[in-house]
């Protein structure tokens, strides 16, 4: 009978120092799961202060001052344009004017994204033609943007 009390004793110290060690191996478990879970939370704040892109374009954008004659010299600017491919929340609507407080577009025209640009057409018939555009930037991570684009052009005088 000793044997058998001795026998289930050992067994039962085998078993309870196993416990202990999966207890053990589990806090520690625990722990690394806390400190990856926190620079996990550390990356994704700093990612909510950034612009996240999809994609990128390079630009190649021709100076307005060239005048194209015969030994002159052609300036420019090559630009890196982020963009994103899912535009769900990404818009550009051509305006004629925006009131705010509500806001309320004038004689809207959204404008549809290809290849990270929003292209449009206007018609320089007037001495001096003015177009606005309402932006806006959202993407599931990272800065958020609204603005308004003006610009104007006028005919060359000779």
């Amino acid at each position: 009978m000793t044997k058998v009390i001795i026998i289930v004793f050992l067994t039962l110290i085998i078993f309870s120092c196993t416990d202990i060690n999966q207890g053990e191996n589990t806090i520690a478990k625990l722990e690394n799961l806390k400190a990856e879970n926190d620079s996990l939370r550390k990356i994704v704040a700093d990612i909510e202060t950034k612009y996240v892109f999809d994609s990128i374009s390079v630009r190649d954008i021709p100076n307005y001052e060239n005048t194209y004659e015969l030994n002159s010299k052609i300036k420019g600017e090559i630009i890196f344009i982020g963009y994103n491919n899912k535009s769900k929340g990404s818009r550009v609507i051509m305006v004629d004017s925006i009131a705010y407080n509500p806001e309320k577009l004038f004689n809207p025209d959204t404008l549809k994204l290809m290849n990270g640009g929003y292209k449009y057409e206007i018609e320089l018939n007037d001495q001096e033609v003015t177009w606005k555009a309402d932006i806006k930037i959202q993407n599931e991570y990272g800065q958020k943007f609204q603005g308004l684009l003006m610009n104007k052009a006028t005919t060359k005088k000779n």
